[in-house]
Parts: C-alpha cells; structure tokens; sequence
C-alpha cells in the first residue's frame, strides 16, 4: 500500500463501530476517495480524532483506490472549519450545497489540485460574498474542472448574440444557448430571464458583478447546479428542481 500525504476535505462520515469511521474524502492528490478511520472516536485516538464535515485537514493514508477498496487513515491534522462560512444559516445551506455537488461528480488525481483550491475559495469566499453568487461561481468553475463549458454568450448553432432585454432559450443537450426558430420542438429548454443570463455572462467573461439581483445569482446556481449533477448521473437535493427556480419564475 503506498503512503501519501495529502490535504483533505471530508464530504461524509458516517460511524463504524463504536469507535470508527468510513469517510468520502476530497484530496488534492488522490481526488475523491473513500477511507476508513479506524479507532477515530477512541479518546486516545492515534488519528487525532474523528473528523467533520466540511473541514479541512492534513491526512496520511494509506492509499488502496487503485484496489476499487477503501483507503486507511492514518493520521489527520485539523487546517481549518471555517467558522464563518457557517456563520448564518444561508450560509450553512450553501455549504451543504457545495458538499452535495461535490459528491454528485467522481473526480480523480489530475483535476483534484484544482478542485481542492477551487472549493476552499468558496468555503472561506462565503465568510463575507453573498451565498448565491458564491455558489455560482463555485459551480461554474466546478463545471470548468470536469471540461464543461455552457455557451451562455451567443447561440449555439447560429452565434447569434442575445439582446439581453427578453428571455432565452438554454438547452440542456446543447449546453448552450439556442435562438428562435431553432428552440421549437425541444423538450430540453430552460427558458432564462435577462437578469439570470447577465449572471452566467458575468461568470462567462469575468465581467463585473455589479447590479445584479440575488435571485439571478440563484437561477444561475440553480442551472449550473444540475449541469454539474448531469455530468455524474446523480440527483440533487438540496438544490431545488431545475425548472422550478431557473424558468419564467425569476
């Protein structure tokens, strides 16, 4: 078994034994990967504890994923809970969206670096952003990461830009943008207001985030949200049916 030194963010934890753990864990190495923290709940535990949701340690496992098994925990240093980032309860919700994306995906050893800095910039970006917006940009760099780029700029078949003054047409087998007469006889369309297109062009171009309203920072999430489920086959929970938050009601 190879021993590898790695930051870890715990995703589940669920008790085995009385004194143990089975772990789904987000590495910077290995990506994500299930664990066993055995004798983590002892007083005198040689892991340093049992660890918690949504918090940052330095682990030592011993790495058996190669195996289709789960790994051994070794040891685990507590790096950070971040105390603010579950500060309000919109905050702890949005929280509990980002682990739930993150479980929705399989992720292995060449996209975690990334990954890993891209959810602890949420994590800490969520002490003083807006939550909406923060998950937004959280799912739309999440999407980046797994090689998903949605065309929110200009259609998808013709490159025709958008005004910007009346709702559009995204398609979801597309992942783009489709303009009339091209979106009649499609059942994949979520219709998206001008305000919540201006939030995905913002997270598209960079553009400023300036002006724009909490519930198109939602829709947008919402949107994103499940384009990133889609890439892994899973259902969502916390985040609530596409075309009940992304459509006509924003």
């Amino acid at each position: 078994m190879a021993l590898t030194t790695t930051t870890a963010l715990c995703l589940r934890k669920v008790d085995f034994s009385e004194t143990s753990q089975i772990l789904t864990l987000l590495t910077d190495k290995l990506g994500i990967v299930g664990a066993i923290a055995k004798g983590a709940k002892r007083e005198k535990s040689s892991i340093g504890g049992p660890l918690d949701l949504m918090c940052l340690y330095n682990v030592v496992l011993y790495d058996r994923s190669k195996r289709g098994t789960l790994s051994i925990l070794a040891q685990a240093e507590l790096q950070d809970f971040f105390p603010a980032a579950r500060g309000s309860y919109a905050r702890f919700m949005a929280v509990e969206s980002i682990r739930e994306l993150l479980l929705s995906i399989e992720l292995g050893p060449n996209d975690a670096p990334s990954l890993m800095l891209l959810t602890v910039k949420a994590m800490r970006d969520l002490a003083s952003g807006p939550p909406p917006q923060v998950l937004a940009r959280f799912a739309w760099g999440l999407l980046r990461g797994l090689g998903v780029e949605p065309v929110v700029t200009q259609c998808v078949l013709t490159g025709a830009e958008p005004s910007g003054r009346v709702a559009v047409n995204f398609s979801v087998r597309e992942m783009g943008l489709i303009a009339p007469p091209h979106h009649e006889g499609r059942s994949d369309l979520v219709k998206l207001k001008p305000e919540t297109l201006k939030a995905l062009r913002a997270l598209a171009i960079d553009e400023p985030a300036d002006g724009i309203a909490v519930d198109a920072w939602t829709a947008a999430f919402t949107l994103l949200a499940w384009l990133v489920a889609m890439q892994g086959g899973r259902r969502l929970k916390t985040v609530r049916l596409l075309h009940t938050t992304a459509g006509d009601r924003h």
